[in-house]
């Protein structure tokens, strides 16, 4: 007996450390990977790359508060006004591994971007394996070998910067054999939880990971000969029904995240990408053939064949990521090449690869997969799905040549010790080299001192400005910390802006800033340009950090500077709620340009006409070649100002100089009003505006391009915010928790308070729920008042919460009855 139990613990202690080893082994290779390219922690340049730096560590930031109980998961008012944060919560933030980010501090984010992605690695190592060894009984030092090209195939050497698309990669290969596990032994239970759990973490991933499980079912039924474990012959129709419970079953499970996330999305929409109908009108509206070919496939014939060569790979470039490894790969052309494979499963799985290189190379199928939109950015998606092909093709003929046993050289090699190491350290050396060629245009440019020191600096900047201000305001930068993009800096270092940028956002006030100005149309970000004193006021947008001196605006000599940009302070800026006319409440922005929009919503707000902005006098002067010029005469006491429309179908847009002030304009991150350089004193000032074109091919025209110049009549700006400030709320709180505070009003009327007005508030007033408006297209929220003190307090829940609560206890309800059913009849 003492022996039979020494044997069990060595045992258990053995299976320990192959596991463990194995769950080591690609975290070990990530970091050599960094230490060979210079990258933190093992080097200066940042770990934080394209949507890394650009959203996840402010997300991140503000999910550790979220976690500390400081900030609501439902909502954030940080950002472009406001929005319902649950869609940002389930799409970027779901991953149990976000857990660690209570672990570290602020200063330390990219640490633990670098830990969990780590993390991510040993654990899709061991579920591939876990794959590997249950579905085909790959032997355990083969399995490892065989898993890391999964683990670290080029597609996820390439993808680490978007760590919520991991933990699909964690869960695919027990999906797979929970899919096996259905189709040929009528097990459904673990593919129901699976899938749940697939969704909870990322339901973007899960979608595109059901649609592979789809075809992955219906291979291992094709393999099987379309019979099931007992030998009954199954068909398709009856495979569908068995796929399709599970599949039922797990969207009642995670309806909790699931119906609320929808909801969610609905408020944002993917404005930017191309929906599969304008996809396939763009193909057939095409002039040439050559022009159907551009349009129909996603990639040249030249960017296919690097993606096989990782030192080929380039981000700029539409590059699939096919490399897996040698070993791998090898594999995969033994599956077809090797007398033992049956032609039975070699027709699957070719019909399989036929439909996954049409998904990757054909612009409508990939579509398809990705929502039925054509995606922006991360050449290729579905070439996710390109690794654990090749590694059900190896599992296979792994099995097939260890079962024909001692027929075969190939099962001597792999029962041989010193082969499996030696093709151990192949595949190790082989995939880190793969990686580090892969990551030379990848981790560039962006060193990790610089996001510390900017990360410091930002930190001090709104300390200052809370020690200075203790009220309710919003600020914005007129730059980003990295590239065009970074526009989430808010969420981060709590402060309250109009900048965002993220695939979860509220439309309708991404819509109403862009048609103020700051912004181009019909994105899903708006990036803070320029300041504009008058809507910036209206808005609440009480401080400006820029690099250039903000025109009508005071410096801060005590606040700290951020990149060598100094803060200042709107003198017009009101709070971030006031009583409004009722005009408010019917008002909608439709003139003809950010100009007159402006003079609609502050008309709007006050109950009168009221022209902030009139048209200038724009001189037509010489220009050389290739340019356009302007002498534009601004009034005095007028703050002047130029705007250029670029049409939308040019991606460029043109360069603007504004006093000696060049930049590129009317492209995504930049279309805005641009100030010109100081307000005219007692006398009006004559400017010189220049545009000159952009040498690209997709480039506007300069006869294209419109050009608006107006004035801002600072006399009439400070009428009206006299005007609305004497009924400004003073607020006890301004968060996504809870917006509270009190207003005192002459008669009943309406506070405005600028968060956008969507499903999900509750909002009393004195201690009675009472029924708001929405304003401008709902981007602003009007709460009715009586006349005298008012208290108003609103609270935010995701709708969709609380029945898809409801329907996920109901449905894990049902299945613990079933499953405690099931368990007496069994033992009956």
């Amino acid at each position: 007996m003492g022996e039979s139990s020494e044997h069990l613990r060595s045992s258990k202690l053995g299976a320990l450390v192959f596991w463990g080893a194995w769950f080591v082994v690609p975290i070990a290779m990530l970091c050599v990977v960094a230490a060979v390219r210079g990258v933190y922690p093992f080097g200066a340049q940042s770990f934080l790359a394209e949507d890394l730096v650009f959203q996840y560590v402010d997300f991140f930031a503000w999910f550790k508060r979220v976690l500390a109980g400081r900030e609501s998961v439902f909502y954030s008012t940080a950002c472009g006004l406001g929005a319902n944060t649950w869609g940002l919560y389930s799409y970027y933030l779901a991953s149990p591994f976000n857990l660690l980010l209570l672990l570290f501090d602020q200063e330390h984010l990219t640490l633990f971007v670098f830990v969990a992605d780590a993390l991510k690695l040993g654990c899709m190592q061991l579920a591939a394996m876990f794959y590997l060894r249950r579905r085909f009984g790959v032997g355990r030092g083969w399995s490892g070998v065989l898993a890391l090209g999964y683990t670290w195939c080029l597609w996820t050497a390439t993808n680490l910067r978007n760590p919520m698309w991991l933990d699909a990669l964690i869960l695919l290969p027990l999906l797979m054999w929970a899919v096996w596990e259905l189709v040929r032994r009528g097990r459904w239970l673990p593919l129901c939880l699976l899938a749940a759990a697939d969704v909870v973490c990322c339901w973007y991933t899960a979608y595109m990971t059901v649609l592979f499980l789809i075809l992955v079912a219906i291979l291992e039924w094709w393999c099987a000969g379309c019979r099931d474990e007992s030998g009954e012959r199954v068909p398709l129709w009856r495979l569908a029904l068995k796929f399709a419970h599970p599949m039922l079953l797990a969207l009642v499970l995670c309806a909790w995240t699931f119906v609320p996330t929808v909801m969610a999305m609905l408020e944002s929409g993917g404005v930017e990408e191309t929906s599969l109908l304008g996809i396939i009108q763009s193909i057939l509206g095409a002039d040439s053939p050559l022009g159907v070919a551009m349009k129909l496939f996603t990639t040249k014939p030249g960017c296919f064949v690097r993606g096989f060569v990782p030192a080929l790979y380039d981000r700029l470039r539409p590059v699939p990521q096919f490399y897996c490894g040698v070993l791998l790969m090898g594999c995969f052309l033994g599956f077809f090449v090797s007398g033992r494979v049956p032609a039975r499963a070699k027709r699957g799985l070719g019909m399989l690869v036929a439909v996954m290189m049409a998904s990757i190379l054909l612009t409508p199928l990939q579509a398809i997969w990705c929502g039925f939109r054509a995606p922006t950015g991360f050449y290729s998606r579905v070439c996710v799905f390109v690794a654990p092909v090749l590694m059900w093709a190896a599992g296979w003929l792994w099995a097939e040549e260890v079962a024909a046993g001692g027929s075969s050289r190939l099962a001597g090699v792999l029962g041989s010790r010193m082969a499996l190491g030696a093709v151990c350290a192949l595949a190790v050396v082989d995939l880190t080299l793969g990686a580090a060629l892969a990551w030379r245009t990848l981790y560039c440019g962006y060193s990790q001192e610089y996001h510390d020191d900017y990360a410091a600096q930002a930190a001090q900047q709104v300390s200052d400005l809370k020690d200075r201000d203790d009220g309710t305001w919003r600020a914005d930068r007129t730059f980003t910390r990295a590239g065009f993009a970074a526009l989430n800096d808010e969420m981060c270092h709590e402060y309250m802006g109009l900048s965002s940028y993220s695939s979860a956002h509220n439309q309708d006030a991404l819509d109403f800033l862009s048609a103020l100005g700051y912004s181009r149309p019909r994105q899903i970000s708006v990036r803070y340009a320029q300041p504009l004193l008058a809507s910036d006021a209206l808005l609440g947008v009480r401080y400006v950090c820029s690099p250039l001196a903000a025109a009508g605006e005071r410096l801060l000599g005590d606040v700290a500077q951020v990149s060598g940009a100094g803060t200042y302070e709107n003198p017009y800026a009101l709070g971030l709620g006031y009583l409004v006319s009722g005009d408010a409440a019917d008002a909608s922005l439709d003139g003809g340009n950010p100009f007159e929009r402006q003079n609609q919503l502050a008309s709007a707000l006050v109950g009168h006409d009221v022209e902030l902005f009139r048209p200038v006098e724009a001189e037509v002067v010489e220009a050389g070649e290739g340019a356009r010029a302007w002498d534009v005469t601004v009034p005095a006491g007028c703050l002047g100002y130029a705007y250029a429309d670029v049409p939308t179908g040019y991606v460029d847009g043109v360069m603007l100089d504004v006093d000696g002030v060049s930049q590129q304009e009317g492209w995504r991150f930049q279309q805005t009003l641009r100030p010109f350089a100081q307000v005219e004193g007692e006398v009006p000032g004559v400017h010189r505006v220049i545009m000159t074109g952009i040498d690209s091919k997709v480039a506007v025209p300069l006869e294209d391009a419109s050009r608006t110049f107006y004035c801002l009549d600072l006399a009439v700006l400070q009428q009206v915010t006299s005007e609305l400030g004497g009924g400004q709320a003073t607020f006890d709180s301004f968060s996504g928790s809870d917006i509270s505070g009190t207003v005192t009003a002459d008669s009943d009327g309406w506070l405005m308070v600028s968060v956008p007005h969507e499903a999900g508030w509750t909002v009393t007033v004195n201690g009675a729920q009472v029924e708001t408006r929405g304003a401008f297209g709902n981007a602003l929220t009007l709460v009715p008042v009586t006349a005298g003190q008012n208290s108003f307090e609103m609270t935010f829940v995701s709708p969709g919460l609380v029945p898809g609560c409801a329907v996920s206890a109901v449905g894990a309800a049902g299945l613990c009855a079933w499953a405690l059913w099931r368990r007496r009849r069994s033992r009956g």
